[in-house]
């Protein structure tokens, strides 16, 4: 997306804020930090975010409570977690909580521009997404998805896919 692009970090690690919005500055987008599971209502009403990084280890609340009110207020907004703690029982309560994608410490900050890069195209929020209902297609990477779940079109049907959203749409 453009500069318009807004990413809330969430995390009480001050180093990490400061790298990861030095680096989503440089992508061109805007940048906000809350350090605690409690400020991230707010923060996601003041700023709007299009998208969440949120670390799961809080020094008030887990990351997982956040998501999981988060979802219970219909905030639809994208949530990746980013953080230390990588077993199958943290990444299972991260995805029941709402999570949209999962990404554990150390992380390269490329991998992170990507994974939101990711979660903006599969959520049609992207200048080369269309979405149609539950279906998104992003004409760039020629990908396609269904109420969030990845499609695998051939060219063919993607063609087809997009040539019958345009048609309804005009």
């Amino acid at each position: 997306m453009n500069d318009s692009t807004r990413v809330l970090v969430v995390d009480e690690e001050e180093g990490m804020t400061h790298v990861l919005g030095l680096a989503l500055g440089f992508e061109g987008w805007s940048v906000s930090t809350v350090g605690l599971g409690e400020t991230v209502a707010q923060a996601v009403d003041e700023f709007e975010p299009h998208v969440i990084l949120l670390d799961i280890t809080l020094p008030d609340i887990s990351g997982v409570e956040v998501a999981r009110g988060l979802r219970d207020r219909g905030v639809t907004t994208p949530i990746i977690f980013l953080t230390g703690r990588d077993s199958i029982d943290d990444r299972l309560a991260a995805y029941a909580a709402g999570g949209d994608d999962y990404l554990t410490k150390p992380f390269g900050l490329e991998e992170v521009v990507e994974r939101i890069t990711a979660v903006l195209r599969r959520s049609g929020q992207l200048p080369s997404s269309i979405v149609a209902g539950d279906l998104v297609l992003d004409t760039d990477t020629r990908e396609a998805w269904r109420d969030g779940e990845a499609l695998l079109p051939s060219r063919a049907e993607f063609e087809a896919l997009l040539s019958e959203v345009r048609e309804h749409a005009a």
